[in-house]
């Protein structure tokens, strides 16, 4: 064997050997998380005879449609829908917060209700969604549910590609896909005590770092699937080109098409053994993290 073929030898087998243990060690950040209450959203809303804020961070020129649904919600019995009145949020807003963190920040110094409803702009609301979310809070002895709405748009290229950079990795502290904030309820208390969306103000994975803060101030939180209920367009933007996406895309590349490449590629039967491993590590790692929040 020429030193070429066992430099390239021992490379296929460092790389097989990389991605598998990659792979495997994200599946056990994943596993060793203890399994939580898998809860549901019903299907059959309950009267909520609480005060309602249904909040939405946008001017009421952008969000008219989501604004008239929000309004047109039923089995609310006392319930005000706010957005915000000027642009005055722009000038004003602190150079660490997010444009809509500062928005809900904004809108909700003014909300009145026990249980605060931040919808983003653009959401598609069934009838009975914000009842029915607030039901499975009730029901649940929650604080706060992050309500993950169906994506309309999921085979655009950009929607796939955010996606699989969102994938489950070691170091991804999500262990699982974006969570999605773009409709949160939570009580009165909980927000307070967070000193509203102080905790989250910078954060690119809202959501995530929602059930982080609430998780360790004591709060009880869940994610649950909105898809019966609520339904919006994800970004199809580029995604900035900064150190976050470079981590993203290169603990990607490492954790998941490694493995594959040793697969395909493997001269050897032990690469190709260690390549499936590593892709059988992945795929259960997915469906778990799917199931854990």
């Amino acid at each position: 064997m020429s030193d070429d073929e066992k430099e390239s030898t021992g490379l296929g087998f460092l790389l097989a050997l990389g991605g598998a243990a990659a792979a495997i060690y994200t599946a056990y950040k994943v596993f060793i998380k203890p399994d939580t209450e898998q809860i549901e959203i019903n299907n059959v809303a309950k009267s909520v005879e609480s005060e309602v804020s249904i909040l939405i961070p946008a001017h009421f020129e952008e969000a008219s449609s989501t604004i008239r649904e929000a309004r047109e919600q039923h089995h609310l019995t006392n319930f005000d829908v706010l957005a915000l009145e000027d642009k005055g949020h722009e000038s004003d807003k602190p150079q660490s917060w997010t444009s809509k963190a500062w928005g809900c920040q904004r809108i909700a110094f003014k909300a009145t209700g026990d249980y605060l409803v931040f919808i983003e702009p653009g959401m598609k609301l069934t009838p009975d969604a914000v009842a029915l979310s607030i039901n499975c809070l009730q029901e649940n002895n929650l604080d706060a549910v992050l309500v993950q709405p169906t994506i309309l748009n999921k085979t655009e290229p950009a929607v796939i590609a955010n996606f699989l950079l969102s994938l489950p990795t070691p170091l991804n502290e999500n262990d699982g896909t974006e969570i999605d904030a773009a409709f949160l309820v939570i009580t009165r208390n909980a927000y307070s005590a967070m000193a509203g969306h102080t905790r989250v103000a910078n954060e690119k994975f809202e959501g995530g770092a929602w059930v982080k803060e609430l998780t360790a101030t004591g709060f009880k939180v869940s994610v649950v699937d909105g898809s019966g209920v609520a339904s919006k367009m994800a970004s199809v933007e580029i995604p900035e080109l900064d150190e976050d996406l470079a981590i993203r895309a290169g603990t990607f590349i490492g954790t998941y098409l490694l493995p594959v490449v040793a697969i395909i590629g493997g001269r050897s039967s032990f690469k190709q053994l260690l390549g499936s491993l590593g892709l059988i590590a992945n795929i259960a790692t997915v469906i778990k993290s799917r199931r854990i929040r």
